[in-house]
């Protein structure tokens, strides 16, 4: 292939990519669900500015002969500037709030974490009216004793280990800083005698949206990424001690958030061994990972015992994992293959303007390299269970769940360079100028769509907090995911108390207002919400939202509390 081929891929793909996007923008809609709204909203003119960009990046493109050249101290400056940026960014672009419930559950439980609890206690009206705080992603209960999220606890751990030394907001920066750190060394080792392949993955990294906006967030994502890549850099290691080492760091992965995501990065990597007839090192993989699966599994049944208040309560479905995803395959999704499409337009929407362009190249080494094979195992494996179980992500920046896997596309990408030969000289001044590109243009671009999507949940709930009031009821469906604007302290400490007003039923009323001298209930107005619902281009709950506020309130004011309106 020359090298005039060569770059003229470089825009042929994305340019495909962002004619696609528009494509299955105009035949689905925006209302479909959240993933095909963000498609048309930010995602098709992300790809089509990126193609573009590409476009210009390649006019009078010289040559660059000096390969680029770096250390550990660039991998540090590069992962420092990055965990400064995100850290502003979490208070500057997403106004310091948690969106979505899957940020809001990793908050909640550091909470719980940091005043040395595993779950944290409910007593009262609570242990029965527990759902109109929103138990959505607990463990469900008959009575509910105590509340914990339904995930598994490292990220939160982690979340609360940073806000006892300072801030949880923390978390995400740092472990992007440990991201890059790790990526070096990936490079380092599988390309021991070319440093220039460690700065161009460090430069795909410093590209990537998906990486930095996520690690703005609570997110699980940010320590899902630097976890396996510092578990890859020891397993490239091939000693007895990072064996060791790299299993103790797949435990903490694997305990997370949601159990199946490492193991799937990591499975055909491990496959390796086999391949080699290493047979020592394969079973200390395998039954390191058997005890870690066998620990983890055991996990939920152990938090259900804790958070149940029924003695002699069955367990429900979805408690442990199994049965979780059996009822996720059950539930299916009829949109299955357009929300996985969607969700590759935005998984590579928001990253570096230059890894579409190269990952092909990588997947060609692929098919001869077996660690490359290994590396695009993963992606092929992640995708096509997501597809089967969830293919539907909701909210997030790119594709959440390949997100452990983006370590695994800069390196395909980086064996994609390595197989450029002499057409390099050119293509470093392309990935400097798409780089620059990425940084001046996308990114921006990028943070202002951030920061429309997180702005009107930050101020609606700045405007509940302030109310004064002792309880705000919010209606589900006042405005889309209005559910995400009711999440409460585990303590019920803090003042108010937000309530769903789909489960204010008559014996909460009664309790509620029978606890306090005339307690104050506000509902929440359309002001408040207006906002919201301007972002979906939604229309106005109205008249339904009227109705139903003003039947909780009639019964509220029957015993004595008094009501009023967040306009």
């Amino acid at each position: 292939m020359t090298n005039k081929q060569l770059l003229g891929i470089a825009v042929q793909r994305p340019a495909v990519f962002a004619m696609a996007a528009f494509v299955l923008a105009a035949l689905q809609g925006a209302d479909a669900n959240l993933s095909l709204f963000f498609l048309q909203r930010q995602d098709r003119w992300l790809l089509l500015v990126g193609a573009l960009l590409l476009a210009l990046c390649l006019w009078r493109l010289p040559t660059r002969e000096r390969a680029f050249a770096g250390s550990w101290r660039l991998a540090l400056a590069i992962g420092t500037l990055m965990a400064v940026v995100a850290f502003a960014g979490h208070y500057l672009i997403l106004s310091g709030h948690d969106l979505s419930r899957d940020e809001q559950m990793a908050t909640f439980d550091a909470q719980v974490f940091a005043q040395g609890q595993l779950v944290a206690p409910l007593s009262g009206v609570w242990r029965h009216h527990a759902d109109a705080l929103n138990t959505m992603f607990m463990y469900p209960t008959s009575e509910t004793a105590g509340w914990v999220s339904a995930y598994l606890p490292f990220n939160a751990v982690l979340r609360a280990l940073f806000g006892l030394i300072g801030d949880a907001a923390m978390t995400g920066p740092a472990m992007l800083m440990l991201g890059a750190v790790a990526l070096w060394g990936c490079a380092r080792r599988i390309w021991p005698a070319d440093h220039e392949t460690a700065v161009v993955a460090l430069l795909l990294y410093l590209g990537s949206g998906q990486i930095l906006f996520n690690g703005m967030t609570a997110y699980a994502m940010p320590a899902h990424l630097a976890l396996n890549l510092c578990w890859l850099w020891l397993f490239l290691r091939r000693t007895m001690w990072t064996d060791l080492a790299a299993l103790a760091v797949g435990f903490v992965a694997v305990g997370l958030h949601q159990p199946i995501m490492h193991p799937m990065f990591a499975a055909p990597i491990l496959f390796l061994l086999v391949l080699e007839r290493d047979w020592r090192r394969a079973t200390i993989y395998f039954l390191g990972y058997v005890a870690i699966g066998a620990f983890w599994a055991w996990w939920p049944n152990a938090m259900w015992a804790l958070v149940e208040g029924d003695a002699v309560a069955t367990k429900e479905q979805g408690i442990d994992y199994i049965s979780r995803l059996i009822l996720t395959v059950i539930q299916g999704d009829g949109l299955r293959l357009a929300n996985m499409v969607a969700n590759i337009l935005r998984f590579f929407a928001w990253q570096h303007l230059l890894l579409l362009p190269l990952l092909p190249l990588g997947l060609a080494i692929a098919r001869k390299d077996r660690l490359a094979g290994a590396l695009a195992g993963g992606v092929l494996l992640t995708t096509m269970v997501m597809l089967i179980i969830l293919p539907y992500q909701g909210h997030g920046f790119g594709y959440r769940y390949l997100h452990g896997l983006i370590g695994n596309f800069i390196l395909l990408a980086v064996f994609g360079w390595m197989s450029l030969g002499e057409a390099k000289a050119r293509w470093r001044t392309l990935l400097a100028r798409t780089t620059a590109a990425g940084l001046v243009v996308v990114l921006p671009l990028q943070a202002w769509m951030a920061h429309s999507l997180y702005a009107p949940y930050a101020r609606a709930s700045e405007r509940i907090a302030a109310s004064g009031a002792d309880y705000v009821v919010v209606g589900e469906t006042d405005a889309p995911f209005a559910v995400d604007l009711i999440i409460n302290s585990p303590a019920l400490d803090a003042r108010p108390i937000r309530l769903m007003r789909g489960a204010v039923d008559p014996a909460l009323a009664e309790a509620l207002c029978a606890a306090h001298a005339a307690p104050l209930v506000a509902f929440v107005g359309n002001e408040t919400l207006e906002p919201i619902r301007a972002y979906y281009g939604a229309t106005e709950a109205g008249t339904a939202r009227d109705k139903a506020n003003q039947a909780v309130g009639t019964q509220l004011r029957q015993w004595q509390c008094r009501t009023t309106i967040i306009e």
